[in-house]
Parts: C-alpha cells; sequence; structure tokens
C-alpha cells in the first residue's frame, strides 16, 4: 500500500511542477526548485522503504527498532515531504492555481493536537498489541502518522509561494511543545519499573532514549532556525527607524 501511494504522488508531484520548454538559451541550472524536488523524492523513498515488508519484518520484534522506524517516518521523512513543497504542485494541477488561500489560525492548532494525539495514542498498549503484526492496522496506522507529520511539519516549513500562518515566535513555542510531550513520553517509559509492553523492560527504555535523544532532533534543528529568523527580524526592525531617519535627513 505504501509502495502504491508513494508511486502516485511521485507522478502528480511530478506532473504538477512541470514548466514550458525553452528551447533558445535554455541552460541548465541547480535552483532551489531542484532542491525541493529532490527532497520530496527521497522522503517518499525513504517512506516507502521504511514501511516495506522487508524492513517491517525486521523491525516489529523489537519495541526500540518500532520506534526507531516511527521517529524517522515522523522526523525524517516528514519534514523532507514537507521541504519539497507539494501542495502548490498538486494545487495547480487539480484546480489550476499554485496560490492557496490564507490559512486560519486553527490550522496549526489542531495540527500540534492531531499530531501528538496520535503518537501518545500509538504508545497505548492496547494500539501497540493491535499494530504489532503485519496486516492493515499496522499499514493504516503507519500511513496515518506519516499524514499526520505532513500536517504537523506543514505548518512550520514554508511551501513557497505560499508563507506559514504562523510567525517565527510562534513556530518556536510550537516545536518546544511538543519536543516536551516527546521528552516527558521518553522519561515515563525510560523510568517505568516495569515494562508496559509484552517486551524486556530494556527493550522498553532503549525505545525511551531514542525517542528522547533522536526523536526530538529535527524539533531542535527547526526550532534554532526559527529563533533565528525571528531575532533577525526583531534586529531588522529596530535597524528600520534609524535607516529612516538617515534618509530624511539627507
Amino acid at each position: 500500500m505504501a509502495a502504491a501511494l508513494a508511486l502516485i504522488f511521485g507522478v502528480l508531484y511530478l506532473l504538477g511542477g512541470r514548466r514550458p520548454v525553452h528551447l533558445v538559451d535554455a541552460r541548465p541550472r541547480w535552483t532551489s526548485r531542484h532542491w525541493r524536488g529532490l527532497a520530496f523524492y527521497v522522503g517518499l523513498v525513504l517512506g516507502a522503504v521504511g514501511v516495506s515488508g522487508p524492513v517491517d519484518a525486521l523491525v516489529r520484534g523489537s519495541m526500540a527498532m518500532r520506534t526507531a522506524q516511527l521517529v524517522a517516518l515522523l522526523m525524517v521523512v516528514g519534514p523532507l515531504l514537507v521541504l519539497g513543497a507539494p501542495e502548490p504542485r498538486f494545487r495547480r494541477l487539480l484546480v489550476g492555481r499554485s496560490r492557496p488561500a490564507r490559512r486560519p489560525l486553527a490550522l496549526p492548532m489542531l495540527a500540534f493536537v492531531l499530531f501528538n494525539g496520535g503518537i501518545l495514542l500509538a504508545y497505548l498498549p492496547t494500539v501497540y498489541r493491535a499494530t504489532a503484526g503485519p496486516g492493515w492496522p499496522r499499514e493504516l496506522g503507519q500511513i496515518t502518522m506519516l499524514a499526520l507529520a505532513y500536517f504537523f511539519w506543514s505548518q512550520v516549513i514554508a511551501q513557497p509561494p505560499a508563507d506559514c500562518r504562523l510567525p517565527h515566535l510562534g513556530r518556536v513555542v510550537y516545536l518546544f511543545l511538543s519536543s516536551a510531550q516527546l521528552r516527558v513520553l521518553g522519561v515515563i517509559l525510560g523510568f517505568a519499573a516495569a515494562a508496559f509492553y509484552p517486551v524486556p523492560l530494556v527493550d522498553q527504555q532503549i525505545a525511551a532514549g531514542i525517542l528522547m535523544v533522536p526523536g526530538v532532533l529535527t524539533d531542535l534543528i527547526v526550532l534554532t532556525v526559527c529563533l533565528y529568523l525571528w531575532l533577525g527580524q526583531d534586529e531588522r526592525r529596530r535597524m528600520r527607524p534609524g535607516r529612516q531617519a538617515l534618509t530624511g535627513s539627507s
């Protein structure tokens, strides 16, 4: 199922990004558009391979490996897909225009609740057992979590020509709270006196370590970038009155 969906979205992304062919003075250049395309297709390939049958069979027997697989989907594949900026391409292909309407503020809040709620739900013992074996419940859960990851990251990573609805400071708070939840979940799993799942306690503790360190790495990277951009924006605002005064005096 995942491979078929990856193929469908890959074809749609390619069709939505087609441009007229220029025969005169057509010099190929590697632009940001190409980097976005590379990020999207790398995300598709990693997602399809990460949940494929052979790989999934290797990770199902260990909670630590299952956690590593989930972290890769949420913190690597999801951001890569958003970096590819697929929404303008799909919109251009389906409705004939690439610039979306202004996003309401409720969307980031909804994305935050669904994404973080989905992570907590995935670690409920009942859900964990229901998705322990091969079959449609596990595949549906993986695809749903990847979709929620895309929804989550699309609120903090811009997809040109559209801008993010959240300001830079809002993105910092958004990512900080999400990272805090992962750390709390990791602490609960790592310091428990007994395993909550049908796995050895040490396996649960390793999974907790994966949640607490690699699980928040992407959050911290994007959070740092957003914080840097916010501080730079604030600095430019402070410098603007001085520039206007110099212009007026001249």
